[in-house]
């Protein structure tokens, strides 16, 4: 297993950031249809409740942008630790799944 080289990406922590936040907020109001008037069911899209169709995208568009935060937009360093590999990993010692 090869070290992972060092990404030219200055470090970066977008749970800071505001728009983060506010972006989450207005896709978690979407999802659920609170502001569409009680029992509305027309128009049907594919066969769906425009609501349903609302909710999906919002929990579709919510699972993006946390995706595309998380892959393209945090950039932390690595601990020195984590890093090198366990002492005795390869023998065999301390293979142990609690710590």
């Amino acid at each position: 297993m090869g070290h992972r080289r060092p990404s030219p990406r200055p470090l970066s922590e977008p749970i800071r950031r505001p728009w983060l936040w506010v972006t989450f907020v207005l896709l978690i109001l979407a999802m659920a249809p609170w502001y569409l008037p009680e029992g509305a069911t027309a128009p049907l899209v594919f066969g769906l409740p425009y609501w349903f169709v609302i909710s999906i995208a919002a929990t579709l568009a919510f699972a993006a942008v946390t995706s595309w935060t998380c892959l393209r937009r945090w950039n932390l360093a690595e601990p020195e630790e984590e890093g090198q590999p366990a002492a005795g990993r390869d023998s065999g010692e301390g293979a142990s799944w609690t710590t």
